[in-house]
């Protein structure tokens, strides 16, 4: 091999460098996740489900 020559994880580290400049350039930067929302359901008779935490929290208040 010359002195010029890349090769191996050299190599990988030049080609790894390059595509993350290009996807700058392409605005292609992290961006956050998107935090899944919570579902609300209301049942037909008006009263909404509570969680497991909130009816045991509920229940503890209730009985304290």
């Amino acid at each position: 091999m010359s002195g010029g020559e890349v090769s191996g994880v050299d190599l990988a580290r030049v080609a790894l460098r390059s595509a993350m400049e290009a996807a700058r350039k392409n605005g292609g930067g992290r961006t956050a996740k998107q935090k899944p929302r919570p579902v609300h359901t209301v049942r037909h008779d008006g009263r909404e489900p509570m969680g497991l935490g909130a009816a045991i929290g509920a229940l503890v208040t209730e009985r304290a």
